[in-house]
């Protein structure tokens, strides 16, 4: 990956400030493992121990020199640190028992969340529908306000099949992303839906969805909405939609298709305020039915 690497000619307090500005550049860029970013960076060092661009206190120019290597090694450490920290599916629990990390980007925080192993069962059929999105390899990055949390933990899901055919509805919201069997609800055929109540009115920002996705297949009218509406009559604001060809009569939406992995389907919520979120589907490339393994909403809870 090639490194745009810039820096700006912010005045820095000596190495911490500078370190931090380092590292937040970086981080907002996402060249992690990014050879040319520690080629770029040691010759900004370089170039910055000897011009007066930066105001760093007398002692520590005169020291920095003499240690540049150190100094050097040490900084790459915390840049590869803090890489792993964004990139990696690797960050702390909080005691609500989502994972979200806080980003050095100014804007807010990088929104991570647990990913099911990679399980791939059976023959996928053809996927015959345009502009069809690939599956991914690597989880989507996405930055949140700071103070957004997991919303939809243990809340109550609703439907428009009032009686699933495989599993129950407390699934899309009980944490477990696995696709095998005894972790996903299955619905009749024909466009269905699910709903999930927050219990009170928030600011969405992420809504986060896991179809199933033991075999490469795409479903059809991927609508997510958002509404203070239980009936989702009025005040409907939506903010996904892959239906190309309008089968669901709720306009052609602008959203590809996609194809299913265990990476889900990360929506931006876009603030919009509300208290429900209903998801459509229509069958999917495999057969007729629709599947819902998990839904997470982040998102701020109105005051």
């Amino acid at each position: 990956m090639k490194s745009n690497l810039q820096f700006d000619n912010t005045l820095l307090d000596g190495d911490d400030r500078l370190m931090d500005a380092l590292l937040r550049e970086h981080a907002r860029r996402g060249s992690h493992a990014d050879e040319g970013f520690l080629t770029r960076l040691t010759s900004f060092i370089d170039a910055e121990c000897e011009s007066p661009s930066i105001a760093v206190p007398p002692a520590a120019a005169a020291k920095r020199p003499s240690h540049r290597l150190a100094w050097s090694l040490g900084l790459a450490a915390t840049v590869a640190l803090a890489a792993g920290l964004i990139w990696k599916n690797q960050p702390a629990n909080n005691s609500s028992g989502y994972r979200l990390v806080q980003h050095s980007e100014r804007s807010g925080m990088a929104l991570l969340t647990d990913f099911p192993p990679e399980l791939i069962e059976g023959t996928p059929k053809a996927m015959s529908v345009p502009n069809l999105v690939n599956a991914p390899d690597q989880a989507p990055v996405f930055f949140v306000p700071q103070g957004t949390a997991l919303l939809s933990r243990g809340k109550k899901v609703t439907s428009s099949d009032d009686n699933p055919i495989i599993g129950s509805l407390d699934l899309i919201t009980d944490g477990d992303k696995q696709a095998g069997e005894g972790y996903f609800v299955e619905l009749l055929d024909g466009l269905q839906w699910v709903q999930i109540d927050l219990e009170k009115s928030a600011a969405i920002h992420a809504i986060w969805l896991w179809h199933y996705h033991s075999q490469r297949r795409a479903y059809h009218d991927v609508i997510v909405q958002i509404s203070n509406d239980p009936e989702f009559k009025t005040g409907v604001t939506t903010v996904y939609n892959n239906d190309y060809d309008n089968s669901a009569k709720f306009g052609v939406g602008r959203d590809n298709p996609y194809v299913e992995s265990r990476f889900g389907l990360l929506v931006d919520g876009k603030g919009t305020h509300g208290r429900y979120v209903r998801l459509y589907s229509n069958g999917n490339t495999s057969n007729e039915m629709n599947h819902y393994i998990e839904v997470e909403v982040y998102g701020i809870p109105s005051r």
